[in-house]
């Protein structure tokens, strides 16, 4: 199997599925071999910086090297540095490369010719309209395709006999407002309009129509306008709009036939141009073109709006069913459940595990992926839900199995660090509801909400725990006791459960102090400290009461438990040569016992255990005649 990669961006919050469908279907129509692999980002939609590069950390995770063949559209990629590391990397693979409509040295163009359709449209409006004034009305100025559009406007205008620089060029956005915008400075600073206005596309030729007629000026009445890329726009508008047509699907077929010449070992051009033709409309005085179905129309714009309402609707509902858990697995869950009801036939969500430890001082990597920690969390596939964890095992089954499909990758992350990715499979949804970016950030941002709250109830949880911890010996102090032992008690009681209160002093604890020293009295008072919590039964607890004092604590309790506990204890702790005295007292199940008057008993047969000690060593010492 061989395996193309595609690196995108998307326009704003669009994501351009016609190259994929058109790869699709050519790689099917053929019966290739083929899987493509498309990585996807939006970093040119929002204004922070630090996300726009997390966004394009989606294009550190392919080994390019690994592929057979690459398609790169940087049409949408606007932030230069970015662009020029993107090439850098696609050189270095030494792979392969299709270019979609950007002309890049050492790679393959595929794509419209932006040229010569301008050109003709310059011919016609001087030859067929008697156009003299020009204003190219465009995009972006460093954007390819429309570096090329003016260029075929000023070739355009050479070759009727025109000077290009006597005709101003305007630089933009390629969106509607841009177009309102040019018009707006036209009316309002009442500049002489031209003859015709040349726009990049056909948004801002809309643009502009819709303002003049706001202004009280009419098209082509008043001055003619045409656009480029034939949408349905340009289509339906009124007045319908002059235009160029080409068919983006075509460009993504052309792209993989020219990937499979080169395979082939075949020479091949440095520019595969698809088919594209002028559509003269009313805009620029030409007939309407009558190839237009305005009920069918509006009737697929109904059908559109009624489906988009419902996939909103889908996403509201996985909003509100992720802010109900605070369990990750739960949440990763509902967006499997989400994306099986899409026209899509499978995800997988790929997570760095330290998003579950939610750690107060866990940082994620800026600059491509923790491998290591990398694993999948959920996922389905053709209907079914994954059994896979190992991140290297779903890349072989996507190897294995990816023939004839194509898997989208985009970006998990908080800002500029990488938490991970989502894989989907064929997303056909996509074609007729290409706002995809709008389901990553409600998920990407329910996610980082809980890892949020997940960091603040561990730092919470972290100072509620030195505030309740003894700084020497590290086990709980008399603060925990009253918070955790006081209410654990009288919790276990209630239901009837027999709790055992231990009260354990170190003997002759000042005498070790006067001889050794207060160093070796801290090493006794760790060691009683550590040897009564390693072998404090489940669900028990254990503090420093005071000074040289100690309380173990834990439900379920027998008095061989109790005094298997206590046993123990002091044996591990004699053999180091530290003596202790311990009380023990059980509570009586149902009762109306405290926690302090239990604790009383076993301080009292604390007590008695000690005075029995000495009085048996006095015994022994009287026997010896000491």
């Amino acid at each position: 199997m061989k395996k193309i990669a595609l690196i995108s961006d998307g326009w704003r919050r669009l994501i351009t599925y016609a190259w994929v469908d058109g790869i699709l279907n050519r790689i099917r129509r053929l019966g290739e071999d083929i899987a493509l692999f498309q990585y996807n980002s939006y970093g040119n939609w929002s204004k922070d910086e630090l996300h726009n590069i997390g966004e394009y950390n989606i294009y550190n995770l392919p080994k390019l090297e690994e592929f057979d063949g690459i398609i790169f559209d940087s049409s949408n990629v606007i932030d230069e540095d970015q662009r020029s590391r993107t090439i850098e990397k696609l050189r270095a693979s030494g792979r392969p490369v299709v270019t979609i409509e950007h002309d890049i040295d050492g790679f393959y163009y595929v794509g419209a010719n932006n040229r010569m359709p301008i050109v003709e449209i310059v011919h016609h409006l001087y030859e067929e309209h008697g156009c003299r004034k020009f204003v190219f009305a465009g995009g972006p100025a460093d954007a390819y395709s429309n570096k090329e559009r003016v260029k075929g406007f000023r070739q355009g205008l050479t070759e009727v006999g025109l000077d290009p620089d006597e005709h101003p060029v305007l630089s933009g956005d390629y969106d509607y407002e841009t177009g309102v915008a040019y018009m707006q400075k036209y009316c309002d600073e009442k500049l002489p309009f031209p003859d015709v206005f040349v726009c990049a596309n056909d948004n801002i030729a809309a643009g502009m129509c819709a303002e003049a007629e706001n202004h009280g000026y009419r098209v082509p009445d008043d001055f003619r306008v045409t656009g480029f890329d034939n949408l349905d726009k340009a289509m339906y508008f009124r007045p319908q709009i002059t235009t160029v047509w080409q068919n983006r699907s075509d460009i993504g077929a052309m792209c993989v036939e020219t990937l499979m010449r080169l395979w082939d070992g075949e020479k091949v051009g440095s520019h595969t141009f698809v088919t594209a033709g002028c559509i003269y409309a009313e805009s620029c005085g030409c007939p309407n073109t009558e190839a237009v179905e305005y009920r069918e129309y509006i009737r697929n714009q109904i059908v559109y709006g009624v489906k988009k309402d419902e996939d909103d609707a889908l996403l509201v509902d996985l909003e509100a069913e992720m802010a109900k858990h605070t369990d990750f697995a739960e949440i990763f869950n509902a967006i499997v459940e989400y994306f099986q009801k899409l026209e899509c036939d499978g995800l997988y969500i790929v997570t760095d595990r330290k998003l579950f430890d939610a750690d107060v001082a866990t940082v994620f990597p800026q600059d491509g992926y923790d491998w290591d920690d990398l694993v999948v969390a959920d996922g389905f596939d053709e209907g079914g839900r994954t059994s896979i964890k190992d991140v290297d095992e779903l890349n072989r089954h996507l190897d294995e199995t990816g023939s004839g499909n194509a898997y989208i990758f985009t970006p998990m992350h908080f800002r500029e660090q990488a938490i991970g990715y989502i894989i989907m499979k064929n997303g056909r949804f996509l074609y007729d509801n290409p706002y995809y970016y709008d389901v990553h950030c409600t998920i990407v941002k329910a996610v980082e909400s809980q890892f949020r709250q997940n960091q603040l109830r561990k730092a919470v949880q972290r100072l509620q725990d030195l505030y309740n911890r003894d700084p020497l010996t590290g086990i709980y102090n008399r603060i925990a006791y009253t918070d955790m032992i006081r209410s654990a008690f009288a919790n276990y009681t209630r239901i009837g459960v027999i709790c055992a209160l231990v009260f354990v002093d170190a003997d002759d604890f000042k005498s070790v102090n006067d001889t050794y020293g207060h160093d070796y009295g801290d090493h006794v008072l760790k060691r009683i400290a550590s040897t009564l919590d390693e072998e404090c039964p489940d669900k028990g607890y254990v503090c420093r009461y005071g000074g040289d004092e100690f309380i173990g604590f834990f439900p379920y309790a027998t008095p061989a438990s109790a005094n298997h506990y206590a046993e123990t204890v002091e044996s591990k702790l004699l053999k180091e040569n530290i003596k202790i005295s311990i009380g023990i007292q059980l509570s009586h199940g149902h009762s109306e016992q405290t926690v302090e008057e239990v604790l009383s008993l076993a301080d009292q047969n604390m007590y008695e255990h000690k005075q029995a000690k000495k009085r048996k060593r006095a015994e022994e010492a009287a026997e010896r005649g000491e």
